[in-house]
């Protein structure tokens, strides 16, 4: 579904989102908070909030800090000359 939306133009991968928290509205249904990159001239000062199925549609691709990965992942990771982990 997401490659065929891609493919037909119906939806793109046109600016960066920084996703910096969660939240839960008044039901408990969870969102993403997301720093936008337009710029902040919405009604919350520049963050939206998103859901799950929204990140996993539109995300081409999502960069964490590896101070954020759970300690399970972390170890798994080998360290290179680049990044120190």
């Amino acid at each position: 579904m997401r490659q065929k939306a891609l493919n037909n133009l119906s939806t793109t991968d046109d600016h960066g989102m920084h996703i910096v928290g969660l939240a839960k509205d008044q039901s408990g249904k969870e969102y993403y908070m997301v720093k936008n990159s337009w710029g902040v001239t919405n009604d919350f000062e520049g963050y939206i909030y998103v859901t799950r199925p929204y990140v996993e549609y539109k995300s081409t691709a999502i960069l964490v800090h590896k101070n954020a990965l759970p300690k399970s992942i972390k170890k798994q990771l080998k360290p290179t000359n680049n990044i120190g982990l």
